[in-house]
């Protein structure tokens, strides 16, 4: 490995730019299982991955404008509370990646049903969602497809 090459592999490990990570999710009941399908193009250097994980959980937000509020006040009133904390899943076990491949993994999340388990909503000031969030772990920063939300009912 020439000095370039150790260069870039340590920002790799610091940004978590060795790979790109994408998700999309099938399914839309709360009560069946969601199926998540994991994309990750791994850049040109080889990644030593101690697992493939997924994380799930559900947010409600409440949004106020500040044209709805009386006195006028500057600013709109944002409120975020997670309801059904965050669960994590591990998709794939340890393995090394290959630079320049793409894998993919799909994994069958199970919601366990219970209180804080509430379908998305989409209110005037309220919403509720569920969102989902894949990762590389890896040394460093671990690359990850970001959290994106998936409808379900």
């Amino acid at each position: 490995m020439g000095f370039f090459d150790k260069v870039k592999s340590a920002v790799n490990k610091v940004t978590g730019g060795g790979a790109k990570v994408t998700i999309t999710c099938e399914g839309d009941k709360l009560n069946e299982p969601v199926k998540v399908h994991i994309t990750a193009v791994i850049k040109d250097a080889p990644l030593e991955c101690s697992k493939v994980y997924v994380r799930v959980k559900s947010v409600e937000r409440v949004t106020i404008p500040k044209k709805e509020i009386n006195p006028n006040p500057q600013f709109d009133i944002h409120l975020e509370k997670e309801i059904f904390n965050v669960m994590e899943f591990e998709a794939a076990p340890a393995q090394t990646l290959e630079g320049g491949q793409t894998y993919n993994w799909t994994y069958e999340v199970n919601i366990p049903q219970g209180p804080n388990v509430k379908p998305t909503y989409i209110g005037n000031y309220v919403s509720h969602e569920w969102v989902f969030y894949a990762a590389l772990d890896i040394k460093g920063n671990d690359p990850d497809s970001g959290w994106v939300a998936h409808t379900l009912v």
